[in-house]
């Protein structure tokens, strides 16, 4: 049986079959050795197989593959994606300026949107980078304790800082 490769994401994994082999019998195992799945597949030319592993728990397992000729056996670690924080921090300058520092931006479009105590949006800022970012922001009328802020992401996730 050629088998080019097993390819793993996160909770997902794909078979690439290089060649047609015919039937092919595909089973997964759980640490413990038992079979959570047993699937057949008729192989006529050239397939990638996927699997998702995204209603099993996290762990180690073993995918088998079997012809009537042969059998192969690789082993492969399902896990979930770490959720990554916002690691925002704003520094006061003076009492109208404070540098805003973003790390570890992934995609561009972090949205920068400064508040009043009274919640009301006093302006909103796009930051086309990635990696991170440091900017300073001069408040012309407001001291920095009349104001607050919120760095959100291109992924949604959101961070809200205060001047005390």
């Amino acid at each position: 049986m050629e088998v080019s490769s097993v390819e793993i994401q996160e909770q997902r994994f794909q078979v690439k079959l290089t060649e047609a082999i015919g039937m092919v019998r595909i089973t997964i195992i759980d640490p413990k050795g038992k079979i959570i799945n047993r699937t057949f597949f008729e192989i006529t030319a050239p397939q990638n197989i996927p699997f998702n592993l995204s209603e099993i728990p996290e762990g180690h397992y073993k995918v088998k593959l079997e012809t009537k000729e042969d059998s192969q056996t690789f082993e492969i670690k399902s896990y979930r994606k770490a959720e990554t924080k916002l690691m925002a921090y704003a520094k006061a300058v003076d009492k109208n300026t404070f540098n805003l520092r973003v790390l570890g931006v992934a995609d561009p479009g972090t949205i920068v949107t400064i508040f009043n105590n009274n919640h009301k949006v006093l302006m909103r800022d796009e930051i086309l980078e990635t990696g991170g970012f440091s900017k300073n922001y001069h408040l012309k009328h407001l001291i920095l304790k009349q104001v607050y802020l919120k760095v959100e992401n291109a992924e949604g996730v959101s961070k809200y800082l205060h001047f005390d």
